[in-house]
C-alpha cells in the first residue's frame, strides 16, 4: 500500500514539474514580448504597465478564490480550470491583432496562471511529509527551466522573424495536451472544509506575522517578475542591444536561478528555511545593485543574482503551512492575494516611471523592492523561530 502511495505521489509530481515548465514558458516570454507590443500595438510604457496591472488583478482575483476552491472541490477541480483557462487565454493570443484583445487574453491568462499555482503550492506539503523544501524548490526549479529555454528560444526565434503570435499558438497546444493528460492524474482531496469564510478571514487577519508575509512575498516577486518582464527593455533601451543578445542576460537570469532551485532545498534543509532565504536575498540584492551601478559591464552580474532569488519565494510559500496549520490552504490563498496586489501596484508604478524619469532610474525600484522584502522577511523570522528551524 505504501509503495502504491509513492508510486502515485511520484506520477502527480512529474505532471506537476510538466505544468510548471509550461506555466513558466507561458508567464515570463511576455518579457521579450513587451517591445513588440509596444511597436505593433503604438503603445508606451504606462500603458504596458497597465497591461500588467490588469494581468496581477487577475492573478490577485483567482488566487484568493482558488485557495477557497482547494479547500471545497479540491486541487484536482482548480487544477482543471486552471489549465482550461490557459488553453483558452493562449489561443485568444495567437489571435490578438489589437491591444484590447492582448488585455482580454493576458486577463485570463493570469487567471489560470493563479488558479494552477495555488493548486500546486498547497498540494506539495500535503503530499510529501519528508523534505518538503527539496520538493518545493525542484517542483519550481522546473519553472527556472522553463523561464530560461523559452525566453532565449523566443529572442532567437523573434530575432529570426517568427511572429510573437505563433510562439502563443504552440505554447496553447502543449497546454491542452497537459489538460487531456489531466484526466489520468489522481489527486486526492486534502482538508476539504466546511468552515465560513468570513469568520476564518477576520481570525487569520488579526496575527501580525500574516502581514509580514504579505509584504515579504509582495515586494519579492515583483523584484523577480519585474525583472523578467523590464530586463529585456532595460538592455535595449539603454545600451542598444538586439533583440537576441539582450534576451540573452534574461535567459541567463533564469537559468542560474533554475540551478538555484535545483539544489536550493538542500541548503534550505541544512540552514534553515527563513535564515537560508535571508542569506540568498541580502546576497542577490548586493549583486543586482552592484551590477546597476557599474552600467554595461554588470550586466552579467545582475544576470548571475539570479542563483540568489531561487529560493524565496517556494520556500516562503512552503513556511505557510508550517506557522499556520489550520486552515493552510485557505490562508495561503490570502497572502498570496495580497502580494499579488502589491506586485499589481508597484507595476503599474514600474511602467509609469518608465516613462516619467526614464528607463535607466526607474529600474532601481527592483532592487529598492528587494530590500524591503529581505526586511520583511527578518521580520518573520524573528517571529517564527519557535516554529520554523
Amino acid at each position: 500500500m505504501k509503495e502504491k502511495i509513492q508510486n502515485s505521489n511520484l506520477f502527480i509530481i512529474v505532471f506537476v514539474f510538466a505544468i510548471m515548465l509550461m506555466n513558466a514558458a507561458a508567464e515570463n516570454v511576455r518579457g521579450v514580448f513587451i517591445p513588440l507590443f509596444k511597436r505593433d500595438f503604438l503603445v508606451n510604457n504606462t500603458e504596458i504597465g497597465f497591461m500588467l496591472m490588469i494581468s496581477s488583478a487577475a492573478y490577485i482575483a483567482f488566487s484568493y478564490i482558488g485557495g477557497i476552491l482547494c479547500e471545497k472541490v479540491g486541487q484536482k477541480k482548480v487544477f482543471f480550470l486552471g489549465l482550461a483557462s490557459m488553453v483558452a487565454s493562449l489561443t485568444i493570443l495567437s489571435f490578438a491583432r489589437s491591444f484590447f484583445i492582448t488585455l482580454v487574453g493576458m486577463f485570463i491568462m493570469n487567471m489560470g496562471l493563479s488558479l494552477v499555482s495555488i493548486a500546486i503550492n498547497t498540494l506539495v506539503p500535503v503530499l510529501f511529509l519528508s523534505f518538503q523544501a527539496v520538493i518545493m524548490n525542484l517542483t519550481h526549479f522546473c519553472y527556472g527551466v522553463g523561464s530560461t529555454v523559452t525566453q532565449r528560444t523566443a529572442g532567437i526565434l523573434v530575432f529570426n522573424g517568427v511572429d510573437w503570435r505563433k510562439i502563443y499558438s504552440v505554447e496553447a497546444v502543449l497546454f491542452f495536451v497537459l489538460l487531456i493528460l489531466l484526466t489520468f492524474v489522481k489527486i486526492p482531496i486534502y482538508n476539504k472544509e466546511k468552515t465560513n469564510t468570513s469568520t476564518k478571514s477576520m481570525d487569520i487577519l488579526k496575527n501580525k506575522v500574516v502581514y509580514f508575509y504579505m509584504a515579504a512575498l509582495g515586494f519579492y516577486v515583483f523584484a523577480e517578475t519585474s525583472t523578467g518582464n523590464w530586463l529585456v527593455n532595460y538592455i535595449e533601451k539603454i545600451y542598444s542591444y538586439d533583440k537576441s543578445k539582450s534576451s540573452f542576460y534574461l535567459a541567463l537570469f533564469f537559468g542560474v536561478f533554475s540551478v538555484g532551485r535545483l539544489i536550493g532545498g538542500f541548503i534550505v534543509e541544512k540552514l534553515g528555511y527563513i535564515r537560508t532565504v535571508l542569506i540568498f536575498l541580502i546576497t542577490a540584492f548586493i549583486l543586482y545593485i552592484s551590477g546597476l551601478l557599474i552600467g554595461e559591464n554588470g550586466l552579467i552580474i545582475i544576470s548571475i543574482s539570479g542563483f540568489f532569488f531561487s529560493v524565496a519565494f517556494p520556500t516562503i510559500v512552503l513556511t505557510i503551512s508550517r506557522v499556520f496549520k489550520e486552515s493552510a490552504a485557505y490562508t495561503t490563498g490570502i497572502i498570496i492575494t495580497a502580494s499579488s496586489t502589491i506586485n499589481m501596484l508597484l507595476s503599474l508604478g514600474m511602467g509609469y516611471l518608465n516613462d516619467k524619469i526614464g528607463v535607466q532610474s526607474a529600474f532601481y525600484v527592483i532592487p529598492v523592492s528587494l530590500f524591503i522584502s529581505i526586511l520583511f522577511i527578518a521580520f518573520i523570522h524573528k517571529n517564527t523561530k519557535s516554529v520554523l528551524q
